[in-house]
């Protein structure tokens, strides 16, 4: 058998999926604080960015770009409709597909809720060089190649 954990390694709480779960875990509440003030938690900040970034503009696009089902999805529009951050409309051509975009409101916070991000990212990787950062993000896509 190959690999790196073999049975007499292998720890509960000392091997990469549960140390990924747990800094992930982390993270995700670190940044609801910051967003607190906003009225954005992390899940809502992942559909916010990628409208703001174009990498998805429709309900569909959004809940596949970040791996939840149509339902959860369209829950978590709902919250963001009513918070004003987003609109969603039919489209003219296939009414079966809602287009989302972000309010002037939505543009008008993106700085600062990107900001706030990017400092909790910070704050978790205080200590590590720029190369060190580039490299565990490689090493990042490659287990999600792996997948």
């Amino acid at each position: 058998m190959s690999g790196v954990y073999r049975q007499e390694n292998f720890s509960p709480s000392d091997n990469i999926g549960y140390l990924l779960k747990r800094c992930g875990t982390q993270l995700s509440l670190s940044v609801d604080r910051a967003l607190a003030e906003f009225d954005m938690t992390h899940a809502q900040l992942g559909i916010f960015l990628r409208l703001l970034n174009g990498s998805a503009n429709t309900a569909s696009d959004l809940a596949r770009e970040l791996m939840t089902d149509t339902g959860a999805m369209t829950r978590m529009l709902d919250r963001l409709e009513d918070k004003a951050f987003i609109e969603r409309s039919r489209d003219g051509d296939d009414r079966r597909v809602v287009q989302v975009k972000l309010t002037s409101k939505g543009k008008d916070l993106a700085d600062q809720m990107t900001q706030a991000t990017i400092s909790c990212l910070n704050h978790y990787l205080r200590g590590f060089s720029a190369t060190e950062v580039a490299q565990f993000n490689a090493f990042l896509q490659r287990m999600i190649a792996n997948a």
